[in-house]
């Protein structure tokens, strides 16, 4: 019988056991009125009341507020509230946490010291040290320590401190620093370094980028992010050329308010081998004075005309030819606009100063709409009314200048017998005022521009036209056939007639813009679009997706009257315009635009771009045509991500006639878990350049505006 008692015990200590060994103590400890509390759970606790020591061993926990102790053993002091760990000590600072041998805690100031401590900062930040010493919430001095956002005992890449301060909600700086890619100090000393460990606007430096160029040696750009406020940063990026000496990069960027914002950016050097000061200088801001009222400015400002041909990175910024600047105020209202704006700029393609500025010009626009007074009485509740007027100051060094009121009324009168089609009939005048009158041409600066002088001179121009559109479409219904359910085919014809009246005054006038060479007209243009849009095939809780699969568009002018020469203009028809959109199936499209010579039968001018994309590559091949259809440029882009490390992008821009690339651009980047690597190379016609661009993950990206990311 005492046996059988034996194996019920056991068997109810097998059973039992374990759970009342999980079973925990819980006791709540005021440490002096007015603290937050401190709960304690471990397996066993004691209460020294001579000592006023608590003593807990065994799983212990502490809690207070957003502070949490993890350890084998804790010592607190119930009269100072100094609290000793150790044993597999983890102390939760909020959602961060540290490692360490032994951690000494007052819960009172909410200081500490952990030993030969490691932590661990939301996102992805990994730091340890000797010694870590939290003198506030969230505050750390960390001696002797490590940084990384690598995982693993040996990081791919950390930086060493001798001292550091490190704040876990905003960054951590210090002195006497190293930076290792894996066992290898590649940088032994630096003097100061600091790092964001948020991924939020935070101060700190970010990756740097290195490379070499045949015209400017090799160069390297270190950049530093300063977060000034909540609603201002600024980026500055010192930069070295071998051959070009030093320069700065810098962008400023603010918010006002919600609706008022803007940036300031640029870039500069104190070229060595010109012996001058050389750069670029950009304002943009956006105004939402009232909901109907906004200013915009968009000011821009270069050395000299090769500077961005040198210094630009991307063909656009190589090969732009005009930098223009606007300053416009715009005022809307339900059925007009008014904007005012001063417009200038900088020919980058001559040294002569021909610039021909608008200061200022003035624009209003009345959108079609009823004549006022008139739409309430019968038969002319579908008269329309549009107004186009503007007011110019021309400002010109060299060539001809002076003032223009352009004003064009103009009335419609749209019907649509039994909805089958639309005609619109419009009559309208154009009323052109000038305070200058041409004379003849005269040699200044060595430039034949037009002589002028200070007159009023008026043109008036009748305008008349009368358009006829109509729209018709069939469904039809494939029934799955190569995924589509059904196609709806819709054709869209529209004939024009135009006429503008000649004035003998046209030689009289200036010729600042396309207004000033308007030509009588008399002709009627027809054009025809085809468009065939395709739905997928769905489910009965989800359609298919829609997508025009075709548009396909004809048009072409036939002048009426009789050519009076035989020149080349002397055609009635014009050249036939067609465009071509093409999207057979998900990923693959075809644009192609071209003009054709009727009566030659020959291609005149033609572009053509195909794409093919899916969901790891993307693939563009296009051409340009030129005059007589001659083919004069090939370009292409392909981009792929090559498993889940690599990715490639490929661009080319190739002069066919010159038999000459005018930039090739390849860049391979390689990703790991806290690391990346950019290697670009290209080689441009005047210039071949290598860049690499490491990104040590989680430190932050910048990239300046869109005209001054320079290389």
């Amino acid at each position: 019988m005492p046996r059988v008692r034996l194996i019920w015990v056991a068997l109810a200590w097998l059973v039992l056991g374990p759970p009342l060994a999980l079973a925990q103590e819980r006791r709540e400890v005021l440490i002096r009125a007015g603290d937050e509390p401190v709960t304690v759970f471990a397996d066993r606790i004691e209460n020294v009341e001579r000592d006023r020591l608590l003593i807990a061993e065994g799983r212990v926990e502490i809690e207070q507020g957003d502070v949490r102790l993890e350890a084998d053993r804790v010592e607190v002091n119930t009269e100072t509230a100094e609290a000793v760990a150790v044993g597999r000590v983890v102390f939760f600072d909020g959602r961060d946490r540290l490692r360490g041998e032994r951690l000494e805690y007052n819960f009172r100031t909410g200081t500490g010291i952990v030993y030969r401590g490691e932590g661990f900062a939301e996102p992805h930040f990994f730091f340890g040290g000797e010694r870590l010493e939290r003198f506030g919430e969230k505050a750390y001095r960390v001696f002797r320590g490590v940084y990384t956002t690598c995982e693993g005992e040996t990081p791919a890449w950390s930086v060493r401190w001798g001292q550091a301060t490190a704040y876990l909600d905003d960054y951590i700086w210090g002195t006497n620093a190293s930076f290792w890619v894996w066992k290898l100090p590649l940088v032994p000393f630096i003097p100061v370094f600091a790092a964001t460990l948020r991924r939020d606007r935070h101060t700190g430096f970010l990756t740097p980028s290195f490379g070499s160029s045949n015209t400017k040696g090799f160069t390297a750009r270190v950049p530093f992010f300063w977060a000034i406020s909540d609603s201002q940063d600024l980026v500055v990026v010192p930069t070295f050329y071998e051959k070009k000496g030093y320069g700065l990069a810098a962008e400023y960027r603010y918010v006002r308010r919600e609706t008022s914002r803007g940036e300031i950016e640029g870039f500069g050097l104190l070229d060595t081998e010109q012996d001058e000061p050389r750069g670029v200088l950009g304002f943009r801001h956006d105004e939402q004075i009232t909901p109907r009222l906004s200013l915009r400015a968009d000011l821009n400002y270069v050395s000299d005309d090769g500077f961005l041909k040198e210094f630009g990175d991307t063909l656009d910024e190589r090969s732009r030819i005009l930098l223009e600047s606007n300053l416009s105020v715009t005022q809307r209202w339900d059925t007009a606009n008014l904007v005012g704006r001063l417009y200038f700029y900088e020919d980058l393609t001559t040294k002569n100063p021909v610039e021909l500025n608008r200061l200022p010009e003035v624009r209003f626009d009345a959108f079609q709409q009823p004549v006022p007074g008139l739409e309430k009485l019968p038969g002319f509740d579908k008269l329309l009314f549009e107004l186009e007027s503007s007011y110019n100051n021309f400002v010109r060094d060299l060539g001809s200048d002076g003032q223009r009121l352009d004003l064009r009324p103009r009335l419609s009168y749209p019907y649509s017998p039994g909805g089958y089609f639309t005609v619109t009939p419009r009559v309208g005048v154009r009323e052109t005022v000038y305070d200058t009158k041409l004379i003849g041409t005269k040699l200044d600066r060595g430039l034949i521009v037009e002589d002028t002088e200070k007159t009023l001179v008026a043109r008036t121009l009748f305008e008349a036209s009368l358009d006829l559109d109509a729209r018709a479409y069939r469904i039809f219904d494939l029934g799955g056939f190569l995924g589509i359910q059904r196609i709806q085919h819709v054709i869209e014809p529209r004939i024009s007639y135009n006429y503008v009246s000649d004035d003998a005054k046209t030689d009289e006038l200036p010729k600042f813009d396309g207004t000033d060479a308007l030509l009588p007209t008399n002709g009627v243009t027809y054009s025809l679009i085809n468009r065939i849009k395709a739905r997928a095939v769905g489910t009965p809780d989800q359609p298919g997706r829609m997508w025009e699969l075709l548009r396909f568009t004809l048009s072409q002018t036939y002048d009426v009257e009789e050519p009076l020469t035989l020149s080349a203009e002397r055609r009635r028809l014009s050249d036939v315009l067609a465009d071509l959109i093409f999207e057979p199936v998900f990923g693959l499209s075809f644009r192609g635009t071209t003009s054709i010579d009727p009566y030659e039968s020959r291609v005149r001018t033609a572009t053509m771009d195909a794409t093919y994309q899916t969901s790891v590559f993307q693939a563009t091949i296009g051409t340009r045509h030129g005059d007589d259809g001659r083919l004069q440029f090939v370009q292409g882009t392909f981009r792929a991500q090559l498993g889940r490390r690599w990715a490639a992008r490929f661009s080319t821009n190739y002069d066919v006639e010159t038999s000459s690339v005018i930039e090739n651009r390849f860049e391979v980047d390689f990703r790991e878990q806290c690391w990346a690597i950019t290697v670009g190379f290209i080689d441009r016609t005047d210039e071949d350049q290598f860049v690499v661009t490491v990104n040590l993950l989680e430190l932050g990206q910048y990239g300046l505006g869109r005209l001054f990311s320079t290389q």
